[in-house]
């Protein structure tokens, strides 16, 4: 009788962990965000670089992701957050070289100053938030401009990724 109390009771006790354990492991489309922040405003980037169009590319490129991503309505009137940058860096250095020291590959590199905004509680959810990304490219495969879309894709990305869930 006593052997079998001690069964059952390790039973229950099993039971109950993996009934927790599987409660605990729920999985939310929102990620991290409040749940009062249902629509964004993406302000326009503003850039310290030298590189032309950046500022317009990259507010294009981090629209288009977030309407990808679905989880916020993106909105220009009465949005419950506000995500707004600004590129601080821009820069094509030489990554590698052959041995008769011709340039093989470039890294382009950007980083982005990005502030969150939850408009409905009046506070920042990132503040200056750096993002610095880069990518190497070969010119003899792929056009600087090519490079470029690449890495204001990859950086658009992390941006998105980082307003949603990073904080």
């Amino acid at each position: 009788m006593a052997k079998s109390l001690t069964q059952s009771y390790a039973i229950t006790l099993a039971a109950g962990a993996i009934l927790l354990l599987a409660l605990s492991c729920t999985y939310s489309l929102t990620g991290n965000l409040p749940g009062h922040i249902r629509s964004v405003e993406v302000q326009d980037f503003r850039s310290a670089a030298t590189e032309y169009g950046l500022d317009t590319e990259l507010t294009a490129r981090v629209t288009e992701m977030l309407v990808k991503d679905g989880r916020l309505a993106v909105t220009g009137t009465q949005p419950d957050s506000r995500i707004s940058g600004n590129v601080s860096s821009f820069s094509r250095t030489a990554y590698s070289y052959s041995a008769a020291e011709v340039v093989e590959e470039y890294k382009l590199t950007m980083q982005v100053n990005i502030t969150f905004d939850d408009l409905v509680e009046e506070k920042k959810l990132l503040d200056g938030e750096s993002v610095r990304e880069w990518i190497v490219y070969d010119p003899d495969t792929e056009s600087f401009d090519q490079a470029k879309e690449r890495l204001l894709e990859v950086t658009s990305e992390e941006i998105v990724r980082k307003c949603l869930s990073g904080w």
